[in-house]
């Protein structure tokens, strides 16, 4: 799901389904259409940019866009009453111990080595 920018169409091929919404026409949601979650994915990456990181290098982005989806994936939904009293569903980080849980039992059996240019490349180990 995007919004109506005509270069997200010439890509719309490559997946399943593509559909759109016409912010330019005041239209911001169409039943399940919509585009809020890659704007929420793209706001913790600008997020994470502004505090973490400061810069974004080419060489290493997708190391900070695994990085970010970790994150994404890592998030536990929670209802929330508004003050109009109906039930919104918010997304909250998971408590850091948890997420460094699931980091770690996936790190069994691989080490981490410096490459000749002194980079990090991954190695599966053999027990």
């Amino acid at each position: 799901m995007t919004d109506e920018n005509h270069a997200y169409r010439s890509i719309c091929n490559q997946f399943a389904a593509h559909d759109w919404v016409n912010h330019s026409k005041k239209e911001y949601a169409r039943g399940d259409i919509h585009n809020n979650t890659a704007e929420s994915f793209n706001a913790i990456l600008e997020r994470a940019k502004q505090g973490v990181f400061h810069y974004l290098s080419p060489k290493h982005l997708s190391r900070y866009l695994h990085e970010i989806g970790f994150r994404w994936d890592h998030r536990i939904p929670d209802l929330k009453l508004t003050k109009t009293g109906d039930l919104k569903l918010v997304m909250r980080p998971m408590p850091v111990r948890r997420m460094l849980q699931s980091l770690l039992s996936q790190a069994t059996g691989r080490q981490l080595r410096r490459s000749p240019n002194g980079g990090v490349r991954s190695l599966a180990c053999s027990i």
